[in-house]
């Protein structure tokens, strides 16, 4: 996937192996947050994919009659060959002891796992963005993308982006050389300088104002900036109407943000389908304990510490 030597990402390996993400009008499960959200956005504005389903890692929202095998899922690796994912978590414990059936992942783009990075020993290296980040790059091969002003500040606020840059910045530096951003005659070059001219001082305005609006749309409430599966009614099958109306204000202000059109017919909020599974954490994370988790094929799972592990179990 990429030239080890030079540790450059190599767009055109993705677009000959996983072809899928480059497609158009294909059935799509999000992630609930900013994230998945903006993913979905991006995805149904430059290839008219359907948004059917959400997933948390503990339930999963799915358009009646449809199958997930059938879906792609963004902002999450899902651990089933037969299943297409885009993720960008790290899942490799040690790159040294790789696990008999690990290519259940083999459907799945993840940028630490095109970098071959681990937990075990590139833990503080891992990828520091967000999943709509690694899509613009990627889909920048084949695509002529357009970013607007007004789009850098959801951009830098999705998954604390802005924070890792200030924090990380010699970790950010080094994906931006993996992911080819600073060369002139890479695709994404022109997306990574708007946002290199824009002022320190700009972007602190730029995200209170966005702060300020997610708790508007939420009516000071927590998770506003998410679509809460919970509220789903199991009697109706769908959300309260009333939280529908919350939810087109937060999608419709991140595509006006954005200007990557928000059309509600290709969102699903109805008919919904729940499915629960059992989430675990464990925090006491080694090669032994990595290998017997994986082991339970887990539908996906991240190690979000150097010693935690979160993975979703199908109950039997």
């Amino acid at each position: 996937m990429y030239n080890e030597s030079f540790d450059k990402l190599n767009y055109s390996d993705i677009f000959k192996k996983y072809p899928w993400i480059f497609e158009n009008n294909m059935k799509v499960i999000i992630s609930p947050d900013v994230d998945g959200i903006l993913s979905g956005l991006f995805m149904s504005n430059y290839f008219n994919w359907l948004i059917v389903g959400y997933y948390d890692g503990k339930q999963l929202a799915l358009k009646k009659e449809i199958n997930f095998n059938d879906c792609i899922f963004l902002d999450m690796e899902i651990f089933r060959k037969n299943v297409k994912s885009c993720g960008h978590h790290l899942v490799l414990y040690n790159k040294n002891k790789i696990p008999k059936n690990w290519d259940n992942f083999s459907n799945c783009i993840n940028p630490n796992m095109l970098r071959n990075y681990d937990a075990n020993q590139n833990f503080k290296y891992k990828y520091p963005f967000a999943m709509i980040h690694f899509l613009l790059s990627v889909i920048s091969y084949k695509k002529n993308i357009s970013i607007s002003d007004s789009a850098i500040s959801p951009l830098l606020y999705v998954d604390g982006t802005f924070k890792n840059l200030l924090n990380y910045p010699e970790n950010c530096i080094s994906w931006l050389e993996f992911l080819n951003a600073k060369n002139a005659s890479s695709p994404i070059n022109s997306i990574y300088c708007i946002f290199a001219r824009r002022r320190i001082s700009n972007i602190i305005h730029d995200l209170e104002r966005i702060f300020e609006n997610f708790k508007i749309i939420g009516g000071n409430k927590r998770k506003s900036d998410k679509i809460d599966i919970s509220l789903i009614k199991t009697s109706t099958k769908e959300f309260p109407s009333e939280y529908i109306q919350q939810i087109n204000k937060l999608i419709t202000f991140l595509s006006e943000n954005t200007r990557w059109e928000f059309d509600k017919e290709k969102w699903t909020f109805k008919e919904l389908e729940i499915i629960k599974f059992e989430k675990q954490i464990n925090q006491k994370l080694n090669n032994k304990i990595y290998n017997n988790i994986i082991d339970q094929q887990p539908l996906s799972l991240a190690i979000t510490a150097t010693k935690r592990i979160e993975y979703t179990i199908i109950k039997s």
